[in-house]
């Protein structure tokens, strides 16, 4: 099977946010069923619309669907983050400090966890502020195959892309991983530097859902 990457349109960010809750909600030790318990309900994808589309302001940011070549049918989607340079760090924190008001000012919305959401933000801020400080990475915020097309290569090939946009600017990537993802990042060069601290059980959540901060040291140019 062959793949080929597109990028997200504005028009298309309801069909990258349904692959990505298919995906990650079909898996066991998945967070989206915590921070979204009531489902993929109408006002859960305005949030999720909402602030997918803001995001598309910044450049840094790229939105990818992985097609196979010759339906192109979308089997896998993919969210990377570049920040091509190095931030002080009262830069970071000035930027998670802007994040943490904006949740705080949230309103609540039926079916959306946002304590939850909170928690899970500062988690990861805090065990990437102390592995990566204000250097510059590529992070990839999102890999997502829908259940029937795993194991097929359509996530490698999302992974692949960003590592390769990485590798030209010459950056580190960082991500945290699923149980289920892990194996793949190893296989890519990704090392384990510590488990992200989530108590998702605090939330009334069955699963433990660990997840390990992974990083892949930049390619010598």
């Amino acid at each position: 099977m062959t793949f080929e990457i597109t990028r997200m349109r504005e028009d298309e960010i309801d069909d990258w946010n349904k692959v990505s809750w298919d995906a990650f909600a079909a898996a066991e030790d998945n967070l989206a069923t915590l921070l979204y318990p009531g489902g993929l309900t109408e006002r859960t994808q305005a949030y999720m619309r909402k602030k997918t589309r803001d995001s598309l302001s910044d450049s840094s940011y790229s939105y990818v669907f992985v097609r196979e070549s010759s339906s192109k049918q979308v089997l896998a989607v993919a969210c990377w983050y570049f920040q091509t340079k190095d931030l002080s760090m009262q830069e970071v924190v000035d930027k998670e400090d802007k994040a943490r008001k904006e949740r705080a000012e949230q309103e609540p919305i039926p079916g959306i966890n946002f304590g939850a959401i909170s928690e899970f933000r500062e988690a990861q801020a805090r065990s990437k502020q102390e592995i990566l400080g204000g250097r510059a990475h590529a992070l990839l915020k999102v890999l997502a195959t829908l259940p029937a097309a795993q194991r097929k290569g359509a996530g490698a090939a999302g992974l692949i892309w960003g590592l390769q946009q990485a590798d030209e600017l010459g950056l580190p990537a960082y991500l945290e991983a699923s149980g289920m993802g892990r194996p793949l990042y190893a296989k890519h060069g990704f090392n384990e530097v510590c488990e992200l601290p989530l108590n998702t059980s605090k939330h009334g959540h069955s699963h433990k859902c660990t997840h390990w901060c992974m990083l892949r040291a930049a390619k010598v140019r």
